[in-house]
């Protein structure tokens, strides 16, 4: 049988924080460039961009801010998995 590309969990069935808490980071940093990156899109240089552009990017700027959402609750798993403060 094939390892998964990020083993979550040890051999004995607890959770492995370590490669949860690398994927919520990488989640955080992509998902908040890419958040701040639309705005701008929209918002501060929409004169630059289509109506269908910014159609896509407000559609973006959602997806974006669900998955920063999503990535910090990762996050949070982590860290308790971990025994840090989650916070």
């Amino acid at each position: 049988m094939s390892q998964p590309l990020i083993a979550l969990y040890s051999s004995d069935h607890e959770l492995d924080g370590r490669p949860l808490l690398n994927l919520a980071n990488r989640g955080l940093l992509v998902s908040a460039a890419v958040l701040l990156l639309t705005i701008l899109m929209c918002y501060a240089y929409a004169d630059w961009f289509s109506l269908e552009i910014q159609i896509v990017g407000h559609a973006a700027m959602i997806l974006s801010a669900v998955m920063l959402k999503l990535a910090y609750l990762l996050r949070c798993v982590a860290q308790q998995a971990l025994h840090l403060t989650v916070g």
